[in-house]
């Protein structure tokens, strides 16, 4: 039985003006109140989801989401009226990634002076002060096609290169990631830290960046909303997981009715 829901923010449960509607709020009241923990996972900063969750009337007023994680690397457990840091686990991965970040931030220019020379459009986005805030270097691309081809030739230079870096696109943002960090790694993580086994999670994506947490590689049990992309849906397909007939917010709403309400449902005849 589902004991964790963790799911992507932008593409897969907010619909325009980054709002959840209030019918998908009505039920993830009913897992909540059946004892399901909610958290977000998203590459979203912790400042970013903290408004959202509190313009949508989550957080400390619902009592959910229990907990977010952010940066695809960083876990935040609410504690009364504020989400407070994993120490433990955010220290490591910051550590780690200071430790890589010059490593990174050399490979990252040498591919932007390498791709400007081609006449590719593509611009910093985050180096630096941020990206050691943040556990990542990234770069923008023109379009979401062009970033998904570079990021798999990318992926294949730092493979056979050996370094211990690993790199992911969401949307047309290409990114440099240390190995602990990535959403799949931080939601195992938090199942650890809450006493789960992986087989008790369930996780929603719909982009680049969800695939780590998506691909079976750590157990867990997936879905994907219609409007994710088709590299998502096969992926989620190919691992025995669940792809939604409708898109974003609504999709949310017929996981959650099928492979967790209907799941309690059958096991308890609640």
């Amino acid at each position: 039985m589902i004991k964790l829901l963790a799911f992507d923010l932008d593409g897969t449960i907010l619909e325009n003006g980054l709002v959840i509607p209030e019918e998908t709020k009505e039920v993830l009241n009913k897992i909540v109140n059946l004892g399901v923990k909610i958290s977000t996972a998203s590459g979203r900063k912790i400042e970013d989801q903290i408004n959202i969750i509190n313009s949508n009337g989550l957080g400390d007023g619902m009592g959910y989401p229990h907990s977010l994680i952010v940066n695809e690397s960083q876990i935040y457990l609410l504690d009364g009226d504020q989400y407070i840091p994993l120490d433990s686990w955010n220290r490591r991965v910051s550590e780690e990634w200071k430790e890589l970040y010059p490593l990174a931030e050399r490979i990252i220019l040498e591919e932007m002076g390498r791709l400007k020379s081609m006449g590719v459009g593509v611009s910093i986005h985050i180096i630096g002060e941020v990206s050691l805030i943040r556990n990542m270097v990234a770069v923008r691309f023109s379009s979401i096609e062009e970033a998904k081809n570079y990021e798999k030739q990318l992926r294949e230079k730092l493979k056979s290169s050996g370094v211990p870096l690993w790199s992911n696109y969401n949307f047309s943002l290409v990114q440099i990631l240390p190995p602990s960090a990535g959403k799949g790694n931080t939601v195992l993580t938090l199942s650890r830290h809450l006493g789960l086994l992986p087989e008790e999670v369930l996780v929603i994506g719909d982009s680049g960046n969800d695939k780590d947490m998506l691909d079976g590689r750590f157990g867990f049990r997936v879905a994907t909303v219609s409007n994710a992309e088709p590299e998502i849906k096969e992926t989620v397909e190919r691992n025995g997981g669940y792809v939604a007939e409708n898109p974003v917010s609504r999709g949310i709403i017929e996981i959650v009715n099928k492979l967790i309400l209907g799941e309690i449902k059958y096991e308890t005849g609640i």
